[in-house]
């Protein structure tokens, strides 16, 4: 229910002005949006001046559209205790109102308990229209001209904003992998936090992940030439600057990362800045856990073993010799062998994720839309060997969820026979890199125990040889030692 703020906590919100940047008016779109409990946004950037964002959320009451454009009115909050307890994005009650007053802001909305939606007209503060209109479930804001009565600060923005205005998108696409975000002929469909990662950063990221009961970083492990700085630093999904916190990760060499911070409500202050993207800490003792954690980082991948260590009989066991961060030497009578460290880790990996994918223990992520495709009995034998859920009507199979590892493109591949490349993507990007930091010898046994009792030991799963060898008695020829 929207309602007027009373004036004791009127003046308890830090007032300015909320509509400071094309970025800001579309950044309080999304929060409202995602306030609504929506599961797919989109959003339409024509120009920084005029844009659109569409939801499936909860909608607002017909009778409540002028409520909401005026100023301190919200459904978030109404004593002065819930200030200290913020779980929203918005909760100023400003954002609609700042917005129409510099801009020609049309609201269509339908609440969910309504049978009839509505349309609201507003320029440069004043209501043009309120009308009953038919409308899904939701709501829709259209940003008109924006700045078209303040002149002076429209021309503070040229074309590059339109490139902020995607990434504020991008950037709660992040922190939200639970929704399906789509930004004009971009999309990138719920999935989780690993894929949407991948999905706003391209294919070729390699990250590391770390984890404590307050915090969650991936950072990058290698740096493509040319990559532009990657920092994002979220506090309860909410994307803010912490300079204490920046300033730790800087003393710890980690310069690209996305981090996440999980405090409760009462641990941190929201109400700092009217554009909420400062925040303050009540507990800065998470800044001594970060160092004390990260600070000891081995990156080496962990990974279970997944099945029980069977003993293998060579005719002369292989031994490791070491290795120099790229090579893994290893010998047995006859041969000395040359291990491509980062392929065995590749197929390592490759090998554990099968067995994952084909035990059903890889947890699964919902697609939007649900894929259709024609009803086959083989066909059904191979979703289920996945571990893909689907659900049959008629002569038409519908996929609504699909392992968490797999993209769409991998269903398709597994449909027409083909085998899914995501999962030799994940096996490679989680391998260690070549030459990156050497492993002590104890890692180097650990991992190569492991790669013996892989099923293919000859390549990776992307088809290269993963050792080369030679005889011990060419070398001796070659020494004078024969």
């Amino acid at each position: 229910m929207i309602k007027r703020l009373p004036p004791e906590i009127i003046s308890k919100i830090a007032s300015g002005q909320i509509a400071s940047s094309p970025m800001n008016v579309l950044k309080e779109l999304i929060e409202n949006a995602i306030d609504a409990k929506a599961t797919e946004i989109l959003i339409r950037i024509k120009d920084h001046f005029n844009f659109k964002v569409t939801d499936n959320g909860i909608g607002i009451p017909y009778k409540e559209l002028p409520t909401a454009v005026e100023r301190f009115t919200t459904s978030k909050i109404s004593t002065i205790r819930d200030l200290s307890q913020i779980n929203t994005y918005g909760f100023r009650g400003e954002a609609l109102y700042a917005i129409s007053q510099v801009s020609h802001l049309t609201i269509k909305s339908r609440f969910q308990e309504e049978s009839i939606g509505g349309k609201l007209e507003v320029k440069g503060g004043k209501i043009l229209s309120h009308s009953p209109i038919s409308f899904s479930r939701g709501t829709s804001v259209l940003v008109s001209s924006l700045y078209f009565n303040v002149p002076v600060r429209k021309k503070c923005f040229d074309l590059r904003e339109k490139r902020n205005l995607k990434k504020i998108v991008k950037t709660f696409a992040l922190c939200r992998p639970e929704i399906t975000f789509k930004l004009d002929n971009e999309v990138f469909f719920a999935s989780s936090l690993e894929e949407r990662i991948r999905q706003i950063f391209g294919k070729e990221i390699t990250f590391e992940k770390e984890l404590s009961k307050r915090f969650t970083i991936f950072y990058l492990t290698e740096k493509e030439e040319g990559r532009r700085k990657i920092s994002f630093i979220f506090v309860n999904k909410r994307p803010v600057s912490l300079p204490e916190v920046e300033k730790v990760l800087s003393e710890l060499n980690i310069k690209n990362y996305i981090l996440f911070i999980n405090v409760t409500p009462e641990e941190v202050d929201v109400n700092v800045t009217p554009t909420k993207d400062k925040v303050i800490l009540r507990d800065f003792s998470i800044l001594e856990e970060m160092k004390n954690l990260l600070a000891k980082k081995v990156f080496l991948p962990t990974f279970p073993v997944l099945r029980e260590k069977k003993e293998i009989h060579y005719q002369t066991p292989i031994e490791v010799l070491g290795s120099d961060g790229t090579i893994i030497v290893a010998h047995d009578s006859e041969y000395f062998y040359f291990f491509d460290q980062h392929l065995i880790h590749e197929r390592v990996n490759y090998e554990e994720l099968i067995s994952l994918l084909f035990s059903k223990k890889v947890p699964l992520k919902r697609i939007f839309p649900p894929m259709e495709v024609d009803f086959s009995v083989k066909l059904t034998d191979k979703l289920e060997k996945f571990g893909i859920e689907y659900e049959k009507v008629g002569k038409t199979i519908f996929i609504h969820s699909i392992p968490e590892i797999l993209r769409v493109e991998d269903i398709k591949k597994i449909i027409n026979g083909e085998t899914p490349e995501s999962i030799a993507e994940i096996a490679c990007k989680k391998a260690i890199k070549s030459g990156y930091k050497p492993l002590n010898f104890n890692d180097i046994k650990e991992l190569f125990e492991k790669y013996l009792l892989c099923k293919n030991r000859e390549t990776c799963p992307h088809g290269r040889p993963i050792y080369y060898r030679i005889k011990k008695s060419k070398i001796m020829r070659k020494v004078g030692r024969n």
